[in-house]
């Protein structure tokens, strides 16, 4: 399983990875989603906030950058030239694209207003997380919001024991949002809000495969649905964090 800096970044170097990323997992009704959500908590911080200067961390080929809107200025901050190349393309020309390591932000102390990165940070051991929040931090303005994704794994565990191949890469699993606010105190920044997506997975994905293929708009409708029903164990959480 994928798990080191240098494993994850090499996973991704490929130029058929990037330009098949966004078809190859956020086409379905159910990811697309989970993607509405992640772009709705970015744009809510940035409305609230109206920060001057932004940052992505890990945007892949601009899947959420073409999406969000940015209250100032935006930068993205890839490892791979085969996503930047992907991201150029689709997303606005405003936009800042910087190739980098994440583990080393090529940026001043307190130079951005606010973060975000999804499917990322999830992806390493506790003590790269450590490091990947300390560039974080740095580059961080001293109150300044980072938003970013956990897995539950009351809901996700048994997703991937029944299909180990299906998830080449680690993934953090934490067993509450308590545990993830641990962490996050640990490293100093401040949990603010932690919001529950794909709240009734179980039944969303069944929705999708039965509903799917006959009408993609019947599937959007009841997946939509569920996700506004009671209170679910969620199978992902979005994280809202200040920077202290």
């Amino acid at each position: 399983m994928l798990a080191t800096e240098h494993e994850i970044q090499d996973s991704y170097r490929d130029s058929g990875v990037a330009q098949r990323y966004i078809e190859n997992r956020f086409v379905s009704e159910l990811m697309r989603l989970l993607h509405d959500r992640q772009v709705g908590a970015v744009n809510r911080v940035m409305s609230r906030v109206g920060p001057r200067q932004s940052l992505e961390i890990a945007p892949g080929p601009g899947r959420l950058t073409r999406d969000v809107r940015p209250a100032g200025e935006l930068t993205c901050l890839e490892y791979n030239e085969a996503m930047i190349e992907q991201g150029r393309t689709a997303c606005p020309a405003a936009v800042r694209w910087v190739q980098g390591n994440a583990f080393e932000l090529p940026f001043d102390a307190e130079a951005f207003d606010f973060a975000y990165s999804f499917r990322f940070v999830r992806h390493f051991h506790r003590d790269d997380r450590r490091r990947l929040y300390g560039e974080v931090r740095r580059v961080l303005r001293p109150g300044a919001m980072f938003v970013f994704d956990a897995v539950n794994r009351v809901v996700s565990e048994p997703l991937r024991k029944a299909n180990p191949d299906g998830y080449p890469i680690y993934d953090k699993l934490y067993n509450d949002p308590d545990e993830i606010r641990r962490e996050l105190a640990d490293d100093g920044f401040r949990m603010v809000e932690c919001v529950p997506v794909q709240k009734r997975f179980s039944a969303q994905y069944r929705a999708q495969v039965l509903l799917g293929p006959r009408s993609r708009l019947l599937a959007r409708a009841a997946i939509r649905v569920l996700e506004r029903l009671g209170k679910g164990s969620p199978l992902e959480w979005i994280v809202t964090c200040c920077r202290e």
